[in-house]
C-alpha cells in the first residue's frame, strides 16, 4: 500500500542507474529510458530552483506492473480519490501511455502535479512534474515539456 501511494503522491521520484548524456537526452540504458534535462539539472531527480520553500521538480520512477493500461489508470484514480486530489485533465497516448494533470492539498500546500506514464515490458514508466499551486503558472510550459519528452526504450 505505502508503494501505490508513493507511486501517487509522485512528489519524490527516484531511479536506480547512472545516467549518460547522449544530444538534448540523458539516457538511462540499463533502466530503458531517456527524458530531456530541465537546465542546471542533477541525476535524475531534476529541481528548479527554490521559491516560497518548494524546489518545483521532475523525476523519473520505474516500477513493476504486470496489468493493463486501463488497470493502471482506474488504480491511479482510486489513489487520487483517497488523498483528495482532483484531476484538471488526462488523455491516453498512443497503446501504451496516459498523461494526467492534476491537482491537490499536502502538508498544507496546493500542489500541482503533471504525469505521463508509460507501460513497456511489464514495467511503469513514470514521469512527474511537481510544483505549488503559485508556481505552476510560471513553470508549466517547462515542466510539461520536460515530462512529454519521456521516452522508453528499451
Amino acid at each position: 500500500m505505502r508503494r501505490a501511494t508513493l507511486t501517487v503522491l509522485l512528489c519524490l521520484c527516484a531511479t536506480a542507474g547512472f545516467a549518460t548524456a547522449a544530444s538534448d537526452q540523458l539516457t538511462f540504458i540499463g533502466d530503458g529510458f531517456s527524458i530531456a534535462p530541465l537546465q542546471g539539472c542533477e541525476a535524475l531527480v531534476m529541481l528548479l530552483p527554490s521559491s516560497d520553500g518548494f524546489a518545483p521538480n521532475v523525476g523519473v520512477q520505474i516500477q513493476p506492473y504486470s496489468g493493463t493500461r486501463d488497470e493502471y489508470i482506474a488504480l491511479s484514480k482510486d489513489q487520487f480519490r483517497q488523498i483528495r486530489a482532483a484531476i484538471v485533465r488526462e488523455q491516453k497516448k498512443g497503446p501504451s501511455g496516459w498523461v494526467v494533470e492534476y491537482t491537490g492539498d499536502m502538508g498544507g500546500r496546493s500542489f500541482h502535479w503533471y504525469a505521463r506514464a508509460e507501460l513497456k515490458n511489464r514495467k511503469v514508466y513514470l514521469a512527474t512534474a511537481t510544483a505549488t499551486k503559485e508556481q505552476w503558472s510560471s513553470l508549466s510550459a517547462r515542466l510539461r515539456a520536460c515530462v512529454d519528452s519521456l521516452k522508453v526504450v528499451k
